[in-house]
């Protein structure tokens, strides 16, 4: 008998490929994938800027002038540098409940600006020609140089943690 029923079995198995009949079958499982990143990012720039600057303010019967000239020299310079004389620059950060200050070594910003001639700044206020009588006047006038070095500094920690899962 045991010949018989697997001789049948085996007939079935035949008959259902025979016949392109499909076969289903069923798995399942899941997938995880975690991951992680750090990443610390310390910045700087040096900003060096100089030039000319003018301002007046009148009223009454008063005329402002003011000019501003700047020639600077060839070999005038600006550099920046990080590292000592034994290349080593450092940024501590420290922050407090009010804000964050940091202490910086080894960065170092110069500059050289050397005038040339033809400079020269003018400022001058001076009476109307068609004065008005009993007229308040009051003024000012000035024109200088401007030199401004700005430095910004920039850290920035950052962390991202993935996930993932899939079922099938």
């Amino acid at each position: 008998m045991n010949k018989y029923i697997l001789l049948k079995l085996s007939y079935i198995s035949y008959l259902i490929t025979s016949l392109g009949l499909p076969c289903y079958s069923q798995i399942a499982g899941i997938e995880r994938r975690f991951g992680s990143s750090n990443s610390n990012t310390f910045s700087y720039e040096i900003q060096s800027t100089i030039g000319t600057r003018t301002s007046a303010s009148v009223t009454g019967n008063l005329v402002a002038e003011t000019d501003a000239v700047l020639n600077l020299r060839t070999g005038s310079k600006i550099s920046n540098k990080i590292g000592d004389e034994s290349g080593n620059a450092s940024a501590v950060f420290v922050a407090t409940p009010n804000g964050a200050n940091v202490d910086l070594s080894g960065i170092t910003g110069e500059n050289l600006f050397m005038i040339e001639n033809g400079t020269q700044f003018k400022s001058k206020l001076r009476m109307r020609d068609d004065i008005q009588s009993n007229t308040p006047s009051t003024g000012n006038a000035s024109s200088f140089a401007v030199q401004n070095t700005k430095v910004t500094v920039t850290k920035t920690n950052s962390s991202f943690i993935n996930s993932f899962q899939q079922s099938f």
